[in-house]
């Protein structure tokens, strides 16, 4: 009730656009968040036991989804540690280079790289060694002396890398990771990308490191937890703050836009009685369009759309949120070979959900309508 007082006592001094606790913006962790704690905490104990079960990790999900948030929340929590050193790089780069030159950047790492005597020169950073125990020659080579010095200093590195897809410096990278670790070095990596993104690097078998790295997929956020926290800063009855939950579907960028839109909307009325729910919809279909949505359906075929369609178009017949398989097949005139290929497409693009036996549905929150306005 607290919650719900401080938001009446807001309301009645009036809302302010500027004071909007939910935000659009990417790749940082909001003030509004939804906590995955069980997943979360998975990926922190994992990197944090003695002898980690998995040295890299992926994040996947649909666009949208919160990838990005959880790999901030990760990378701080691991940084907390005193053992730990976290580096987030930048996945277009040349990896090792930019690995090498930010842990050298580190002020406490190069005191203790300069106190060794490490000369690394070959980074172009200005830097030469007198009579040098060790001279890296190539990136690689600085890597392999950072991580020895790192070791005997007792410290761990964990390396995130967000929205990654196959390069030739990513492939780099985990041939080197595999030798890193070979030697027994501390080193670690969390990557985020789209499934069909870690299935084109994990299908490069010979990628060893990350051919065996452990996939973490990010379902959709708990619908309780996003109606409590609309009832707690929007200060809307329960009732409300469960539709609303109900139509962000869980996901983590609707649950952000819904409730930006939903707050503006606060700020322009004189009583919640006068909020213009159809208005508000407009919005966040307008904003799920621009954020995620254009992009996804770009990178569907053909096919896919015409799978969707048929999907929209046996639900509108129908009256049914759980679509048989079967009718949609039958629909397309597709064989079950050819229609389990684009399932699988599908489901990895996230718009699906094939959860249950049998049956297809709808994921992302009125992702209908979003197919209706495409004709």
């Amino acid at each position: 009730m607290k919650g719900c007082e401080r938001v009446y006592n807001r309301f009645m001094n009036k809302l302010q656009r500027t004071e909007n606790p939910y935000t659009l913006q990417f790749s940082y962790i909001p003030p509004r968040i939804i906590e995955r704690t069980v997943v979360t905490s998975e990926i922190i104990d994992n990197y944090l036991r003695d002898l980690p079960t998995y040295r890299g990790m992926f994040l996947t999900g649909v666009r949208g989804s919160g990838k990005t948030v959880m790999l901030g929340s990760v990378r701080n929590s691991i940084a907390s540690n005193i053992n730990w050193i976290t580096v987030d790089i930048n996945p277009e780069s040349n990896i090792l280079d930019s690995l090498a030159r930010r842990l050298y950047m580190i002020p406490e790492l190069k005191a203790l790289f300069i106190k060794a005597k490490l000369d690394f020169s070959v980074l172009g950073l200005g830097l030469h060694i007198e009579d040098s125990g060790s001279v890296a020659t190539t990136e690689e080579d600085a890597l392999y002396i950072m991580l020895k010095a790192l070791k005997t200093a007792g410290k761990r590195v964990l390396v995130t890398v967000d929205e990654v897809t196959y390069s030739k410096d990513v492939a780099m990278f985990s041939h080197a990771l595999s030798s890193f670790s070979n030697e027994g070095y501390e080193i670690y990596v969390l990557m985020t990308g789209l499934m069909e993104n870690i299935r084109n690097i994990k299908n490069k078998k010979s990628l060893t490191f990350l051919y065996r790295a452990k996939i973490k997929e990010l379902g959709g956020l708990n619908l309780n937890s996003i109606g409590r926290d609309y009832k707690e800063t929007l200060g809307v009855d329960e009732k409300t703050a469960k539709e609303l939950a109900d139509i962000t579907r869980g996901y983590s960028l609707g649950f952000q836009a819904l409730g930006y839109h939903y707050y503006n909307e606060l700020c322009e009325v004189k009583d919640r009685s006068e909020v213009n729910i159809n208005k508000v919809l407009s919005e966040f279909d307008a904003t799920l369009a621009e954020l995620s949505y254009d992009k996804i359906w770009d990178e569907l075929s053909a096919t896919d759309i015409k799978i969707l369609k048929a999907m929209l178009e046996i639900s509108e017949d129908e009256g049914e949120v759980l679509i048989k398989v079967d009718k949609i097949r039958e629909r397309t005139e597709m064989s079950s070979d050819t229609f389990t290929k684009y399932r699988t497409r599908l489901l990895d693009s996230g718009v699906v959900d094939g959860s249950t036996y049998g049956h297809l549905k709808f994921s992302l929150p009125r992702f209908e309508e979003y197919i209706r306005g495409r004709g």
